[in-house]
């Protein structure tokens, strides 16, 4: 179930410590405190509607890290979510040009600085770069959605390691294309959001009067089970997702598929399968989109299920009342969130991932009704309750819905 984050608060902070004395003053500190002030509204609003997770009800945020686009401009806060004296999660808040609205928040810690040595070690490794020594960030960046870097000076250029999955690219490799819309896009999204939910409610329409929140009883399935399961396997978000799902439908959606194969709390069979399902490669980088869906079904027809099927959405726009509606009807839904930057060399061994894939179990939309967050759960991060803002996916998101 859930498991209890024991990281101190004091570690947090000097981390945060470490690159924020220099970029609170480029954020400027009443920017930081207004979104400071937004995050708490935010955090306090939600978990008194969701009741979830738990640790959060009375939480405060604090050290705050200043994150910025890729034209040196502060674009988003970070802060760590704080309870007794215990980090218990973190928040992402949008810069004033986004209107201080939640990016996204999950009940695991912020993502930590790496050491010296660790970003040594990373260059090396993904951009055969062997530099002697390395400073604090620069600065760091977020492009969205399982996009954070913290950037630093090596050998005469900038070079961005990943916080979430550590690799590191060159700078000058990343676009901002597809990372996430901007502010004017964003706020457009937004408002045309917030029309389509007036109408619906002048016309009465009955979709207009679903729940502002619903979630299924679903928890991510560890990437740490998979050492035990096979090391061969190794670790994929792809049969990963799905073995949450799984799991969903097979201990908590009906009690007609027990026969499906074991998940949790370590159990190895369903996670194999659906590896081999969903043809999974560790040489060519994961689970394809294709084959999602398919590989799903395939494994519950394995094992004499044929009521299965399931919906592949590519680069859908406004597909979040889609989601809705799943959800209300009991299916949960994958998401694959793109990785923005293309193979940049280095060691071949370790491409750095194009895509990453998150379960979603509900949805929540906030007391004006139109503020589109996914709740999903990421095996990666280890998360059970990642709040994802729907406006900032940017173009080009996958969605695999399984239906039962």
């Amino acid at each position: 179930m859930r498991k209890t984050l024991i990281i101190v608060l004091a570690v947090i902070l000097t981390l945060a410590l470490s690159v924020t004395s220099v970029t609170l003053a480029a954020g400027g500190k009443k920017e930081v405190n207004l979104a400071q002030e937004a995050g708490q509204s935010w955090l306090d609003s939600t978990v008194a509607v969701t009741k979830e997770p738990l640790e959060w009800i009375g939480a405060q945020l604090t050290a705050p890290q200043v994150y910025y686009d890729l034209k040196g401009k502060p674009n988003a806060y970070m802060f760590a979510i704080e309870n007794d004296g215990e980090v218990v999660g973190y928040i992402t808040v949008g810069s004033s040009d986004y209107g201080y609205p939640m990016f996204e928040a999950a009940d695991v810690p912020p993502p930590s600085i790496p050491s010296a040595d660790e970003v040594k070690s990373t260059l090396k490794r993904d951009l055969g770069l062997d530099v002697a020594s390395v400073g604090r960030p620069a600065r760091l960046l977020y492009l969205g959605f399982d996009n954070i870097f913290a950037v630093y000076q090596a050998d005469g250029q900038e070079v961005a390691v990943d916080l979430k999955f550590d690799v590191a690219v060159r700078v000058s490799n990343l676009t901002d294309i597809v990372a996430m819309p901007s502010p004017e896009e964003y706020k457009a999204d937004k408002e045309a959001a917030e029309q389509a939910k007036l109408e619906e409610l002048a016309d009465s329409n009955p979709t207009a009067q679903s729940r502002s929140s619903n979630c299924l009883l679903m928890f991510h399935w560890c990437y740490k089970y998979c050492a035990d399961c096979n090391p061969e396997y190794k670790c994929w978000c792809g049969p990963s997702s799905g073995t949450s799902i799984g799991a969903y439908y097979k201990y908590y959606h009906s009690p007609q598929y027990t026969g499906l194969p074991e998940a949790y709390p370590n159990k190895c069979p369903m996670y194999l399968e659906l590896f081999d399902e969903m043809s999974t490669s560790c040489s060519t980088g994961g689970t394809s989109t294709t084959n999602y869906g398919p590989g799903f079904v395939q494994m519950t027809k394995n094992h004499g299920y044929y009521n299965f099927s399931h919906v592949t959405v590519k680069w859908p726009s406004n597909y979040y009342p889609n989601i809705k509606s799943y959800i209300d009807s009991g299916w949960p839904t994958a998401l694959r969130a793109y990785r923005f930057y293309d193979d940049i060399g280095g060691n071949p061994d370790f491409p750095p991932p194009k895509a990453h894939y998150v379960a979603i179990k509900g949805y929540y939309d906030g007391w004006h009704g139109y503020d589109r967050v996914l709740i999903c759960t990421d095996s990666y991060s280890q998360s059970d309750w990642l709040y994802l803002n729907y406006g900032i996916l940017g173009l080009f998101p996958w969605y695999i819905t399984i239906k039962d």
